[in-house]
């Protein structure tokens, strides 16, 4: 089960505007959506169910693609290397 306190994120482009969707668990009230854009729009939704928020989610980007905005790809945030990937040069310090 998804959080209630974190958000799935989605954004869609068309320059100079985004689009931002925020879904989210709502505690106790089903699921909540929040858009942001185009410019200063803001607006948010309750739905009592997933099904009934994926339609409208389906039906909200088919009209923004049909208006010219893309999905802008969330990419990894991490960058460098991972660390739990390379062996210790020293002894752990914990277990001194």
């Amino acid at each position: 089960m998804a959080s209630v306190d974190r958000a799935v994120v989605r954004m869609f482009i068309s320059e100079p505007d985004t689009v931002r969707w925020e879904t989210r668990i709502t505690d106790g009230r089903g699921l909540e959506l929040k858009v942001f854009g185009p410019g200063n729009a803001r607006r948010t939704q309750a739905f009592p169910d997933v099904l009934s928020l994926v339609d409208y989610q389906v039906q909200y980007e088919q009209q923004l693609l049909a208006n010219g905005y893309t999905v802008l790809p969330l990419g990894e945030r991490r960058s460098g290397y991972d660390r739990r990937q390379q062996g210790r040069t020293t002894q752990d310090r914990r277990r001194q």
